[in-house]
This record gives C-alpha cells, sequence and structure tokens, in this order.
C-alpha cells in the first residue's frame, strides 16, 4: 500500500482544483442563458480561489507550485 504525503495530497488537489476551474470558464463560455453563465463564472472564481489558497500551502509545505 503506497504512503502518500500531506504535499502529495495537496498536489492532488491543486490539479483538481485548476481542472475544475477551467471546466468551469469552458462550461461558462458555451451557456448562452445568462443566469447560467453567471453561475458557472461564480463556481470558475471558487475554484480560482481554491487553487491560489492550495498553492500557497504547496509553497509553506516546501513544494513549487
Amino acid at each position: 500500500m503506497s504512503q502518500f504525503t500531506d504535499l502529495d495530497m495537496l498536489y492532488d488537489y491543486e490539479k483538481d482544483a485548476a481542472g475544475a476551474a477551467m471546466g468551469y470558464m469552458t462550461l461558462a463560455t458555451r451557456a448562452h442563458h445568462g443566469d447560467l453563465r453567471s453561475i458557472y463564472l461564480h463556481l470558475a472564481n471558487e475554484a480560482t480561489n481554491a487553487h491560489n489558497k492550495v498553492s500557497k500551502l504547496i509553497n509553506q509545505s516546501g513544494g513549487i507550485a
């Protein structure tokens, strides 16, 4: 069984947050309904904020974000 470190988990979360931000932004560009586009943009912004926070944690833990 593999042993994952906290840094491994942070890298995985960073990857997922970046993917979510890209996905939501892509959906926002494809949405034709204004309210739906606004929701996707909000979700993309939240995912970007999460990515920013986890990147700082990676740097503080000695990793490279």
